[in-house]
């Protein structure tokens, strides 16, 4: 954690001449579960995203991104057609980004850029919840200390981004994928890895920074 922060820091200090920041917000769903051997059936974990992102242009073609995001990720099993087994999770994430810029010929207003960084998460709370087990369904918030779970992931993303250029801001269309390298919960006598790994569509506005 404190590389990827010493990163981060590094970034910032060698953009600092380059031109002005884009700054604004982004929100939109995430498809997320776990990797690990499982013999039950998975199903993409839907939850959403939001939060503050800010992107630096360095040169015509390269630029930074960094996010500030809560984002929800997790894992859902189905046990059978009628039992299901869902951890909803809760995370305070940063993604880091190295930016490719691609124009598009004929069409000014838009361009693509091709991105791929590092993210560093902190698990802040989750939630557990059955469905079929018994005749109620049950949902209990999920704990760490009987868990013996590492609240802090990290990983590799890359991604894409279709951006709109309007008067003195912007639109944009991102799709990203990230793949967490952590096991989030270790346990004795235990050979799985719990790996996040997410897909997160979102939909970003920035405009210049001061203007």
């Amino acid at each position: 954690m404190r590389a990827f922060f010493l990163f981060t820091f590094l970034l910032f200090v060698s953009a600092a001449s380059a031109q002005i920041w884009y700054v604004g917000v982004k929100a939109g769903p995430t498809f997320s579960n776990y990797k690990t051997k499982t013999p039950w059936k998975e199903v993409a974990n839907i939850g959403y995203t939001f939060g503050a992102v800010g992107y630096k242009q360095i040169n015509a073609n390269i630029g930074i991104g960094v996010e500030l995001q809560y984002i929800q990720k997790g894992y859902y099993h189905k046990v059978c057609n009628t039992i299901t087994d869902k951890l909803k999770a809760q995370y305070l994430e940063i993604p880091v980004m190295f930016d490719y810029t691609f124009i598009i010929p004929g069409m000014k207003n838009f361009k693509v850029h091709g991105n791929a960084g590092i993210y560093a998460a902190y698990w802040l709370c989750g939630k557990y919840k059955t469905e079929g087990f018994e005749k109620d369904d049950s949902s209990e918030d999920f704990d760490f200390d009987n868990s013996n779970a590492k609240r802090f992931d990290f990983g590799p993303n890359i991604g894409a981004r279709l951006e709109y250029i309007l008067k003195n801001s912007s639109l944009s269309l991102d799709l990203r994928y990230e793949m967490g390298i952590m096991d989030l919960q270790n346990r004795l006598n235990d050979n799985t890895y719990n790996n996040n790994r997410a897909f997160i569509i979102g939909v970003s506005f920035m405009k210049p920074l001061g203007i």
